[in-house]
């Protein structure tokens, strides 16, 4: 995310910011918004953007960081598939975790462009295949051979199409108390979702208007530093 220099840009997006939980299908009674500032979720990203790793790149939101750490210890997940790789940095941190956890499990991590594989590591696996079309990389067969609990983390484009398709893909396969985590929600509250066709915050409220009570947010995560203090508002869903 690049550092707003126009004043004419920072004032749009600040406006569309503002407006945004009113372009949302669906609320269930909560709010949207996190309790983080416009700009000081500017500032955060900006830090993001040049995480890295053990030498490579993460992007990971340092909220992120100790929720998962958080998520991981109380679910113990056996599969992490995420959708989005990068350079893989965040991959890396993921099975890093798991092993310091004694999770004795495995990370699928899928993008458009995977990266060389960075370790010999058996338990990362880094595929090629699209969002939008996850049917093609991910069959079946491969998909039950994956130990459960599941935790997915959507982290690919942040566009609205996409992260809906995604949490299309997964939805019927998922188990009760497995959990979806949509990222980058925040790109709203910094008005910054209009080239994103309202982004993943709108994609996660159609998702939830389509699946009725099959998942709830668990506010024990967006909220756990303050009202959606989450670079992922309402992005941590919870199968019932």
């Amino acid at each position: 995310m690049k550092t707003i220099r126009s004043p004419f840009v920072r004032l749009r997006r600040l406006w569309r910011s503002r407006n945004f939980e009113s372009r949302l299908p669906f609320t269930g009674g909560r709010t949207w918004r996190s309790a983080i500032s416009f700009d000081l979720h500017y500032s955060i990203q900006r830090g993001t953007i040049g995480y890295t790793y053990r030498g490579v790149s993460c992007v990971k939101h340092p909220v992120e960081l100790a929720l998962y750490m958080l998520l991981l210890w109380n679910q113990k997940p056996r599969t992490i598939i995420e959708i989005g790789t990068n350079a893989g940095g965040s991959a890396l941190w993921m099975a890093d975790q798991m092993s310091l956890f004694g999770i004795a499990g495995r990370v699928v991590s899928i993008d458009i462009n995977p990266p060389m594989p960075i370790s010999l590591r058996p338990e990362i696996t880094f595929l090629c295949g699209d969002a939008n079309k996850l049917a093609e990389c991910l069959s079946n067969e491969f998909m039950s051979s994956l130990p459960r609990p599941w935790l997915i983390i959507e982290d690919a484009s942040h566009h609205y199409e996409a992260t809906l398709a995604v949490l299309r893909f997964f939805d019927p396969l998922m188990q009760s108390g497995e959990y979806i985590v949509v990222e980058d929600g925040n790109v709203s509250d910094m008005g910054d979702d209009a080239h994103r066709a309202g982004g993943p915050g709108r994609a996660i409220s159609q998702f939830l208007l389509e699946t009725g009570d099959r998942y709830e947010i668990d506010t024990s995560y967006c909220d756990y530093y303050g009202h959606n203090v989450t670079g992922n508002p309402n992005g941590y869903l919870r199968r019932r």
